[in-house]
């Protein structure tokens, strides 16, 4: 907690120090303006002044500190709500596994379930498949066959590992307890080094898939994703604008169809310094 607090004040000087120093000076008029007013109300307050001027300085300066690290802290949880629909929708920094909540993570066009050389474990797919799954490779792939079944695919051929490749969009549906994960295929497989890729376009494909399975599966319960597209599937995008994207997407989906009352972006620590939660809060709040 603590390492957190002093990261938020790190990374918020490093983005905002000039504007804080003004916070810090208009604390500081502030503080006088009313010091001015009370001088010429009250006498004693002018004596006290008079001969207490070391620690009324101590208070200014207490008062512009307290101004410019609170302009310049950095949050770690922002929540605002979609206009015109009643849903919300937090950001937050966090593990993604620790949620009460639905999931909807991505996948490969295969839905591959080898860990190592195929699916990372450090990717939330392979974490799902590792802490949901126990690592059992066998019993998620079962999963995976039984909510797919029916669903069209095209017949690639991978020595040793499933040969159906899957539309991007296409959701498989997986219980987990009494809540549910929504695995969406967002990403394209390199044949030879097994190597996901994906473009915006994908991404766009990929959420309306999987945010429409959630429409009609979910029971309104409450979602969470990780930032999608940012980790080793490939789009080359900043994760700023990454994030703005999914919002974005997000936003028009739920305007257009409808989405859970509350859906959570869990983006992971590694990314902090890279985005600032501010600035998409802004955005949506001025609208």
């Amino acid at each position: 907690m603590a390492a957190n607090v002093a990261q938020s004040f790190l990374v918020g000087i490093r983005r905002r120090w000039l504007l804080g120093l003004s916070r810090a000076l208009s604390a500081v008029g502030g503080v006088w303006l009313l010091t001015e007013i009370g001088q010429v109300i009250s006498d004693d307050l002018a004596s006290w002044l008079k001969n207490n001027g070391q620690t009324f300085f101590a208070l200014v300066f207490l008062a512009a500190l307290l101004g410019f690290l609170s302009y310049v802290y950095e949050p770690r949880k922002i929540t605002f709500k979609i206009p015109t629909i009643d849903s919300y929708i937090t950001i937050k920094f966090g593990d993604i596994f620790a949620e009460d909540a639905n999931w909807l993570f991505s996948v490969n066009e295969f839905f591959d379930s080898r860990l190592g050389d195929v699916i990372s474990s450090r990717s939330v797919h392979g974490q799902f498949i590792t802490k949901i799954f126990a690592g059992d490779e066998i019993r998620f792939r079962a999963a995976v066959d039984t909510s797919l079944r029916g669903t069209n695919g095209t017949d690639i051929p991978r020595p040793g590992l499933p040969s159906t490749a899957y539309k991007i969009g296409t959701t498989a549906i997986l219980q987990n307890g009494s809540r549910r994960a929504f695995l969406v295929a967002l990403s394209k497989t390199d044949l030879r080094t097994h190597k996901a890729y994906a473009d915006v376009p994908m991404l766009w494909d990929a959420m309306t898939g999987g945010l429409e399975s959630v429409l009609h599966h979910g029971s309104g319960d409450p979602l969470a994703m990780p930032l999608m597209g940012n980790g080793l599937s490939g789009i080359n995008v900043d994760p700023q604008h990454l994030l703005r994207l999914i919002t974005l997407r997000l936003v028009d989906y739920g305007r257009k169809y409808g989405i859970p009352k509350q859906v959570r972006i869990i983006v992971h620590d590694d990314c902090f310094e890279h985005i600032d939660l501010r600035e998409i809060k802004r955005d949506w709040m001025t609208r």
